[in-house]
């Protein structure tokens, strides 16, 4: 569990960067313990006691720091899409590696459609393909024409747990487990090499 002063150096830092303050890749872990400390002290203090008061004080102070961390790093991770159309995975937490996948995707296509415009061209861009509900638990294979709905992967480092584009909460995983998750997820997670695809062969 951080400190509340170890956490108020990084909400610092991060305010007088201009690019991404680098953070512990526990960084997100140890701030909700911190809050949870805090919250748990809460429930067994005397209302009435100073010290009750002063730990209050304490909690909105360190969910604002937290809060006002994350979103400016979301801004700048916005802010280095649109000028480099990429961000440096070692400049993320695991967690922000996994969150900011689709946001680095939804960019490259945003960057194409204006491309094509300043060239006189009109390109209508595609609606991601709808995910038909599910009534039973997920099976392997395909659904269907073209690519199977879920995809068989390898995990290759710790990912948190992430909501699916089947709507469904996935995770959160270990290095080395295996896993069948929407074919959208699963290829952000490889482009960040935190998993790979594990085939199927008939008769194995």
């Amino acid at each position: 569990m951080m400190s509340y002063d170890e956490l108020f150096r990084a909400w610092r830092a991060e305010r007088e960067a201009e690019g991404l303050a680098r953070l512990p890749d526990d960084f997100y872990k140890r701030a909700a313990e911190l809050v949870a400390a805090i919250r748990a002290s809460l429930k067994m203090a005397d209302s009435r006691a100073l010290r009750t008061r002063l730990a209050k004080m304490e909690l909105e102070n360190v969910t604002k720091m937290i809060e006002d961390i994350f979103w400016r790093r979301v801004e700048k991770v916005l802010a280095t899409l649109r000028a480099k159309g990429h961000v440096d995975p070692a400049e993320l937490t695991p967690e922000e590696r996994v969150l900011f996948a689709p946001m680095e995707e939804s960019f490259a296509e945003l960057k194409k459609f204006v491309e094509g415009l300043l060239r006189g061209e009109f390109r209508e861009p595609r609606p991601p393909e709808p995910t038909a509900p599910e009534e039973a638990p997920p099976q392997p294979g395909p659904t269907g024409p073209g690519r199977p709905r879920l995809m068989l992967v390898r995990i290759l480092s710790d990912v948190p747990a992430l909501v699916g584009a089947d709507m469904r909460v996935h995770g959160p995983f270990k290095r080395g487990d295996v896993a069948f998750i929407p074919v959208e997820n699963a290829l952000g997670l490889i482009r960040k090499g935190l998993a790979v695809e594990v085939e199927l062969r008939e008769g194995a």
